[in-house]
């Protein structure tokens, strides 16, 4: 496998598109280990990798990468800034994102795709922000009105309904949109890898949920033999 996907990536990353390249690379860091390459050899990976994340069409599975043990090669040289956006992206962090990016825009500035596909980018960030915030939320509780929207994922209140309408079109929620109370209605967000701290809040929500079920229960019990003596 590895050395199949080895061929695909080195292929997409000559022809393209960077969505392409992002699909075999990603396979080809599952398939292999970092440890048989060369500092040299993980430090492109990486650096390809994380560019092709961020500005790859229709890549919003941030923790993917996010959690390789591939990106690590970046940390701590000039390229660490790549880590920074790809780790505020996937936490939906879209004033995070935007800090790291002024604090590094000379750095930015070498690297032709992420200049070229600046709205894109930035695009992709704010859809993100909307996919964490309604993440977040309880499953009960997906109802967000577009005054919350407008303040998580940072746009205007009348760009909010074409903030939602373009994450329905992509796929990454379903549900539904009332423009007269600037309402959404959320029924599904797309399944992505999550890291340790959003990893920790879903065993919070799972712990809660069980502590409901367990009242549940405990109160069908208790008035089970009232009801059928009704």
């Amino acid at each position: 496998h590895s050395a199949f996907y080895e061929t695909a990536m080195t292929y997409r990353k000559a022809v393209g598109p960077p969505e392409a390249y992002y699909r075999e690379a990603i396979q080809y860091v599952a398939y292999t280990s970092l440890s048989d390459l060369s500092e040299e050899a993980r430090y492109s990976l990486a650096t390809d990798l994380s560019l092709a994340a961020l500005t790859g069409e229709g890549v919003f599975n941030f923790g993917e990468v996010v959690t390789a043990q591939a990106l690590q090669c970046l940390e701590g040289t000039d390229l660490s800034y790549l880590g920074e956006l790809l780790s505020a992206g996937a936490r939906g962090d879209v004033l995070g994102f935007q800090r790291v990016a002024d604090a590094h825009a000379a750095a930015i500035q070498l690297q032709p795709s992420l200049v070229s596909r600046a709205e894109a980018v930035k695009e992709k960030i704010t859809l993100l922000a909307l996919v964490n915030m309604i993440f977040e939320r309880p499953s009960l509780e997906r109802t967000l009105s577009f005054e919350d929207i407008s303040d998580r994922v940072a746009v205007p209140l009348d760009q909010v309904e074409w903030v939602i309408m373009r994450a329905l079109s992509l796929k990454l929620i379903k549900g539904t949109m009332d423009q007269v109370e600037q309402t959404v209605d959320v029924t599904w967000v797309m399944p992505r890898v999550l890291d340790n701290k959003q990893m920790s809040e879903l065993a919070s929500r799972f712990g809660e949920w069980a502590v409901k079920v367990s009242k549940t229960q405990e109160y069908m019990l208790e008035h089970t033999g009232a009801l059928l003596n009704q």
